[in-house]
């Protein structure tokens, strides 16, 4: 008699997963209801620091929560005093390295506006690179003390 409630049940708990498509396994399950939609909030403000480079040869770092640049452009501003000549560039979790500009006197992507130099460089979808924590770093090689203002920008286009 014990054997045979033994079975109802382990026959009600397999008709109930089922039917209700929970599957019993650490890998996941099917589920067809939809999954509800989440915004990273990396995606909807820049994220900014402003590093402060000492006198003469100097860098600063900050760190950012870069979500898949396969699925996400992103976009990188750097404000720095117009004196001072700074290279910035960003290393992925793996250490692959992204120059954004490799000098804010570059006229290519960077211009004079009042005491500063702008600089603004577009990224298109990178599908070699990964999610994860990125390294964002400030540098210059002479000069004067100076604070420079970076801002990266994740959004799908």
């Amino acid at each position: 008699m014990c054997l045979a409630a033994v079975a109802v049940c382990g026959a009600l708990a397999l008709t109930a997963t089922a039917c209700t498509g929970a599957g019993g396994n650490t890998r996941g399950s099917q589920s067809h209801a939809r999954a509800a939609a989440r915004t990273s909030p990396a995606l909807l403000r820049p994220q900014a620091s402003s590093l402060v480079l000492a006198a003469g040869r100097s860098s600063a770092r900050y760190r950012i929560a870069a979500p898949s640049p396969a699925q996400y452009a992103f976009t990188v501003t750097v404000a720095a005093s117009a004196p001072v000549d700074v290279a910035v560039n960003i290393s992925t979790w793996y250490g692959a390295l992204l120059s954004i500009p490799s000098s804010t006197h570059d006229p290519g992507s960077c211009r004079r506006q009042g005491t500063q130099d702008l600089c603004f460089e577009r990224f298109p979808f990178l599908p070699a690179q990964r999610a994860g924590t990125w390294t964002v770093a400030a540098s210059k090689q002479r000069g004067p003390a100076a604070t420079v203002r970076v801002a990266v920008t994740f959004a799908r286009p």
